[in-house]
């Protein structure tokens, strides 16, 4: 039997020593992308260079508009908001776990000490110790659980991994929120120029009112024309509230973004300030950026290699357990023989092998469930990645196609504007009728607005394409930052 236990301890040890780990080693998953996004516009430049050769300039795409408040504002977000901060508390919680997983790997020491007295009658205390003697112990003991078959060296892998997962999480959420932020801007400009045209348009309206009026005074107009005139008017001013109220609102919500309270950006927003316009060609680079540069790419692919690092967790439970184990102190029951190792003096040692033989199949339930959750987060990567192209070949779309509407808007606009100023004119001179004039005064208004609504959807679809992009994020790391995965652990321990 003797003979039997040491064969074991030494097979345990030659393991040990060997540094197996039982379960797949992570292999990082492929996948088929081609060259160049396929909706890139010709008028941009030609794909081929990584974005990072672009530099700062893409990282901190905002400053690409040359808007000085802009940039603030989604600097301040990105330092002061809520939700990046819940996401750092994250982080931490993350990086914790690992830490804690990582001691694991070592011995537990404990120091312990006591003091009894005991009483009790003669037949229970036979005659070890007097009715009422008392005994002092101190010491130590320690336990280790030998990582044989490499489950500890798993689940650290595992966390290390979530760890990363988390990670970028957390630049997710950073993407997010200047994304929010510069959004929230733009749009907020955009209502400012909506409320000068309605404004502007109101103004005219009231002049082409005044004129009908003194037409009428002079029996040169009807009542029904004064009632057009007016209604006109009274239009324009029932859009003018939504907007006023849609540009409180744009505040309250960039307050809260850079973490303060609703109102407390009024002052620096209210004033009028123009459409901030992207004005240089926008470099989108190679799609395989997109698997280095995407927040939510990295994490799914970092959840794939926590998954099958928890499939070796799971299969080392099938193998035995070796512990070893010691005590040493002094116990005694009289203080002064309390240091005195002859009299006192103790110690225990030995290892402990505990190994399941029979579970009804459990342990090789819980295997293949951590190897079907390997392949759900390879079927979610996949996912991610198609996702994530698909969003960039909408945003380039979008961009595109939103730039052509701006540019005939904006011919529209001209021509509008210049047909309403001649039919006013006319008007004046008894040449034209009202309804006419009326007509081109609403078609100039709709031209205004709609240019207006152009200019921020450009920039929003282009702040849109710079999130799907994964651009943003690196502006809350250090300048020499990496990805939050690292090269897959340089390939793995083997």
């Amino acid at each position: 039997m003797r003979s039997a236990t040491f064969l074991v301890i030494g097979v345990l040890g030659i393991g040990t020593l060997s540094g197996c780990k039982v379960g797949p080693n992570y292999v990082s998953p492929t996948t088929k992308m081609p060259a160049a996004y396929r909706e890139q516009p010709a008028t941009q430049p030609a794909a081929g260079a990584p974005l990072d050769a672009l530099a700062n300039d893409e990282v901190r795409w905002w400053r690409k508009l040359n808007d000085a408040q802009l940039t603030s504002l989604v600097e301040r977000a990105i330092v002061a908001n809520y939700s990046i901060a819940i996401a750092e508390a994250r982080l931490r919680e993350a990086r914790s776990a690992r830490e804690a997983a990582q001691t694991l790997l070592y011995p537990e020491v404990h120091a312990n000490a006591s003091f009894m007295r005991f009483r009790a009658g003669d037949s229970v205390l036979g005659g070890m110790f007097s009715n009422g003697s008392n005994f002092y112990q101190a010491g130590f003991d320690a336990v280790w659980q030998v990582d044989v078959f490499g489950g500890i060296r798993r689940q650290i892998e595992s966390a290390k991994a979530d760890e990363q997962a988390v990670a970028a999480g957390h630049h997710g959420v950073v993407l997010m929120v200047a994304s929010e932020a510069a959004r929230g801007y733009l749009e907020l400009r955009g209502v400012q120029r909506q409320l000068e045209v309605a404004r502007a348009t109101r103004d005219e309206q009231r002049k082409t009112l005044a004129i009908t009026e003194d037409k009428r005074r002079n029996g040169l107009s009807s009542d029904l024309e004064v009632a057009r005139a007016r209604t006109e008017v009274e239009s324009t001013e029932a859009e003018i509230p939504p907007l006023e109220q849609a540009l409180r609102e744009y505040i309250h919500v960039l307050s809260t973004l850079i973490g303060q309270e609703p109102t407390a950006l009024s002052a620096e927003l209210e004033p009028v300030a123009p459409i901030p316009q992207f004005s240089q060609q926008l470099a989108v680079g190679v799609p395989s950026d997109l698997l280095r540069r995407r927040p939510d790419i990295q994490a799914a692919e970092r959840r794939i290699a926590s998954a099958t690092a928890q499939v070796g967790v799971t299969t080392a439970e099938l193998f035995p357990k070796l512990v070893l184990g010691g005590a040493a102190g002094f116990g005694t029951p009289k203080s002064q023989d309390f240091f005195h190792p002859d009299s006192s003096g103790y110690y225990a040692t030995g290892p402990f092998v505990d190994w399941t033989l029979f579970d009804a199949g459990r342990r090789k339930a819980f295997v293949k469930l951590s190897e079907a959750q390997v392949d759900a987060a390879k079927a979610d990567y996949q996912d991610t990645v198609l996702r994530a192209f698909g969003e960039v070949e909408n945003s380039l779309v979008a961009v595109d196609r939103e730039q052509a509407r701006r540019a005939a808007l904006e011919r529209l606009s001209v021509s509008a504007r210049e047909c309403a100023n001649i039919a006013r004119g006319d008007y004046e001179r008894g040449i034209l009728d009202q309804l006419t004039v009326l007509d081109t005064e609403r078609q100039a208004n709709r031209a205004d607005m709609l240019l207006a609504q152009s200019q921020v959807a450009y920039v929003v679809d282009v702040v849109t394409l710079y999130k799907a992009l994964g651009g943003g994020w690196e502006a809350a790391e250090p300048s020499t930052t990496q990805p939050a995965k690292e090269t897959h652990d340089k390939g793995q321990e083997k």
